[in-house]
């Protein structure tokens, strides 16, 4: 699915930053932000996938710049911050998308620490490097925690109801200097979904769309959220799950 977002008011060689770029809708959403015209510096754990990424932004024209490390180590949070800032465009966009899968085995201290520490971490190194110049940034949380009570590790559903608690602190402390505001998937196929429990494709087959959905569905909104079309929107959080949630 390429959709165009170039009408939604992206400037050609702006420069957002895209957490969790490898695969999923990380991957999703830089490639949409490509077509825009918008140079993406890509942040992930899998050089592969990133080097995957990039040979088919370069394919299209785009531009992108690439860095592999652990968003969780703060010295890797600010190496990679160092280098957005020597692209040559100050970065007027944050995707903060990388997160730890829900089947980690984690602790709830360990779950808080790690995927809400990252996503805090990012968000401050995008308004300490750009500035008056950030414009807007969105956050990947989920229906788990924070629409939804299932059967998840009890990590997942508390850290993903703290993203969507700090993205909203952040666009009231930031006066939409960036905006802030998130999305909350249900099951999406990547990756880590690419081969779900019978159990799991029986309860979605009773869904009211009947399917999980593809990471272009989660990207398609983020990008909206981003750019300057949505410049009146602040704080908020919506789900994408195909009405899911009403009906688990």
């Amino acid at each position: 699915m390429e959709l165009d977002f170039s009408g939604l008011g992206f400037q050609r060689d702006e420069v957002a930053v895209v957490t969790g770029a490898g695969n999923g809708i990380g991957r999703a959403t830089a490639l949409m932000l490509a077509r825009a015209g918008v140079t993406v510096a890509a942040w992930d754990l899998d050089e592969e996938g990133l080097e995957a990424l990039s040979k088919e932004i370069d394919g299209m024209g785009g531009h992108a710049h690439l860095e592999s490390g652990d968003l969780a180590d703060q010295r890797f949070v600010d190496h990679a911050w160092q280098q957005a800032a020597q692209i040559g465009e100050p970065v007027r966009y944050l995707v903060n998308n990388a997160g730890p899968a829900a089947t980690t085995d984690m602790t709830v201290s360990e779950g808080i620490q790690v995927a809400i520490g990252s996503y805090a971490a990012v968000a401050e190194g995008f308004v300490a490097t750009s500035g008056q110049a950030a414009a807007s940034m969105t956050f990947t949380a989920s229906i788990a925690g924070t629409f939804y009570v299932g059967p998840t590790p009890d990590w997942y559903p508390t850290a993903k109801a703290g993203i969507a608690g700090l993205m909203r602190h952040l666009a009231v402390k930031h006066r939409g200097h960036p905006r802030s505001n998130g999305v909350a998937p249900a099951a999406i196929r990547t990756q880590r979904t690419a081969d779900p429990p019978a159990t799991f494709a029986e309860k979605i087959a009773r869904r009211p769309l009947g399917r999980i959905g593809e990471p272009e569905e989660v990207a398609a909104l983020i990008c909206f959220l981003l750019s300057p079309a949505a410049s009146f929107i602040n704080g908020v959080l919506v789900p994408v799950d195909g009405a899911a949630t009403w009906t688990d």
